[in-house]
């Protein structure tokens, strides 16, 4: 049971990703400036450095991982698709472990299973939405304490 709850996190997380990838390149996420006191390849070395003391696996480099980490070749449409395909694979999940016969799932977790689905829901309506004109997003976690949905809205005039 663990397994199939931490594939769905994992899925969930992957979706949440590549949306909020997609959301920054269509630029409807206000990031702070750059900070002027770290650049990126330090801020790398102070998350990963510690990877590189021991000898396997092999850590990653700064310049590829920048090169993995660069949308360059990808556009927002791609990364909202991308993203909706998550969520519809974790709605078909849930659903899935939420039809177990009656024991399997405690409480706890089937009111968390329908919290990610509800989730999973909003947010794959939510990229449908995102690159209209005159959309902007905002951040709740009204269905699950621990992933955000999108909300989708129209701008303020």
């Amino acid at each position: 049971m663990e397994t199939y709850v931490m594939e769905l996190t994992k899925t969930m997380c992957k979706g949440l990703v590549r949306m909020l990838a997609g959301l920054k390149l269509a630029g409807k996420l206000e990031r702070p400036p750059p900070s002027p006191f770290t650049e990126e390849e330090q801020n790398f070395w102070q998350r990963f450095g510690v990877f590189h003391v021991t000898p396997e696996p092999q850590a990653l480099n700064y310049p590829d991982f920048a090169q993995y980490m660069s949308l360059d070749d990808i556009a927002p449409g791609q990364l909202f698709m991308m993203a909706s395909d998550c969520f519809s694979q974790v709605r078909t999940q849930v659903k899935q472990l939420l039809n177990l016969p009656p024991g399997i799932l405690t409480a706890e977790q089937a009111e968390d299973m329908a919290g990610l689905e509800r989730v999973a829901a909003a947010n794959m309506t939510a990229v449908r939405l995102v690159e209209m004109p005159g959309i902007e997003v905002d951040f709740e976690y009204k269905h699950h304490p621990i992933f955000a949905s999108v909300l989708a809205r129209r701008a303020k005039k």
